[in-house]
């Protein structure tokens, strides 16, 4: 069925919404708010690639192109069986939808898709005529997608997994450019971590000008964090509270995954109507350890909150605004700790390393 509107694109149309969206007899085929022909143009702009070796631990994807306002969404797309129009298996469907301003994962498998997923550890980063970048690596149990250097999201194999893929779709995009190779890092375009600077206590900043820290870092520890010394990290907590993460890794990096010696996860989200929210305590060495749960910090959304970990000589102590909200046993070596990452709902302003000191503990 062609388009006959007045746009005289003459683009073929998909069958399913001409049926559902037609216009009215006296109606410009223009003025819908997604058009057939942006629909279909969506469907005529694209390439699918075939993969000449199956997908592996540490293979590499990169898409860069351009995101057109023509076109109301994008996608990429990891297919398995042969390709044929709205049945083929989907292993990952990374769908990017610019007038809502989010991206849906999902997996496509007997012409039936899943339940979508929406979340992401940074804000939506594509705009109209901008050209972005993204990577992808595929590992044992997820795939990590990147936009123009910094992680975006990860998606857990569902079946169909990745690694019977046979194909890669790009849709919706014009200038679309895509390479597949293998890496052992990601994301190779991630800009270079910064250095958390060394101070003589708490009450004096750093001499060394701080960088300007965003939400989701990484930064670096060189020296790692010695014995009766302490991190502190001051950002404001987000106004509507789900959780955040604070995790001591040995080493500046997403993937491979580094081993975390500690893993301080504060969710507000559950049973959120109570006065203290849950902290779960945790070491990631090869795989999650036991868990540790208390319901011990005590926080205000919307303000700025100091965090302190400080390394003893058996264990890790964390302090909210000089509160103790847990302790963890070293799992690893603390010596270990070459970096630090922040995620979810804290924005950091001010991170260094300082001595231990004898702040006071309030109960």
């Amino acid at each position: 069925m062609v388009c006959q509107g007045k746009c005289g694109c003459g683009a073929l149309c998909r069958r399913l919404f001409c049926r559902e969206k037609q216009p009215p007899p006296d109606s410009d085929h223009e003025e819908m708010p997604f058009t057939l022909c942006q629909l279909a143009e969506s469907q005529d702009v694209n390439f699918t690639q075939t993969l000449s070796e199956p997908l592996t631990i540490g293979s590499h994807i990169i898409c860069t192109g351009t995101p057109s306002e023509d076109i109301p969404w994008f996608a990429i797309n990891i297919g398995s069986e042969e390709l044929e129009a709205g049945r083929s298996d989907i292993s990952v469907h990374f769908n990017v939808r610019q007038p809502q301003c989010y991206v849906v994962r999902n997996t496509r498998r007997r012409g039936k898709w899943g339940p979508e997923e929406t979340t992401a550890y940074r804000l939506y980063p594509f705009k109209v005529n901008k050209q972005f970048t993204i990577e992808i690596v595929v590992d044992e149990t997820e795939t990590l997608w990147a936009v123009d250097g910094d992680h975006y999201c990860s998606y857990v194999h569902r079946n169909p997994s990745p690694f019977t893929a046979r194909w890669i779709e790009v849709t919706g995009i014009r200038d679309a450019f895509l390479k597949i190779s293998k890496t052992d890092n990601y994301p190779t375009l991630a800009p270079e971590r910064p250095e958390i600077s060394l101070t003589t206590s708490i009450d004096n900043p750093p001499e060394t000008e701080q960088p300007v820290w965003k939400p989701n870092l990484i930064a670096t520890i060189t020296k790692g964090v010695p014995e009766g010394y302490q991190l502190v990290i001051t950002g404001r907590l987000r106004p509507m509270l789900h959780s955040f993460a604070i995790d001591l890794m040995d080493g500046a990096r997403e993937w491979p995954l580094p081993n975390i010696h500690l893993h301080v996860n504060v969710r507000a989200h559950v049973e959120s109507q109570r006065d203290r929210q849950l902290v779960v305590l945790n070491a990631w060495l090869g795989a999650w350890g036991m868990e540790r749960r208390q319901r011990t910090a005590r926080l205000i959304p919307g303000t700025l909150t100091t965090f302190r970990i400080v390394r003893g000589p058996t264990e890790w102590s964390i302090y909210a605004d000089d509160m103790l909200i847990g302790e963890l046993e070293h799992r690893a070596s603390p010596g270990g700790v070459k970096a630090l990452r922040v995620r979810g709902d804290l924005y950091p302003q001010r991170i260094f390393l300082c001595p231990a000191t004898s702040t006071p503990i309030r109960d």
